[in-house]
């Protein structure tokens, strides 16, 4: 979890898996993804709170992408 900024440690305080159909994609028709819900202090003690969601190709053996927004 590179993408949290100045975060010594993390709980992830929430998980959630689904598939996804994607008839956009020519290259994938389900994707799975992972919802998780982050809590950590950052380096200026501040609290923070984030959603993190990470598509995996079907087999779940690959990261298609990854992002982390405010929840």
């Amino acid at each position: 979890m590179d993408q949290l900024h100045k975060a010594r440690s993390f709980d992830v305080t929430g998980f959630k898996e689904d598939t996804v159909q994607t008839p956009d994609d020519s290259n994938f028709k389900r994707e799975i993804r992972y919802s998780l819900d982050i809590e950590y202090l950052d380096s200026n003690k501040v609290f923070q709170k984030k959603k993190a969601i990470v598509m995996f190709t079907p087999d779940g053996n690959s990261i298609i992408n990854s992002k982390i927004t405010d929840r």
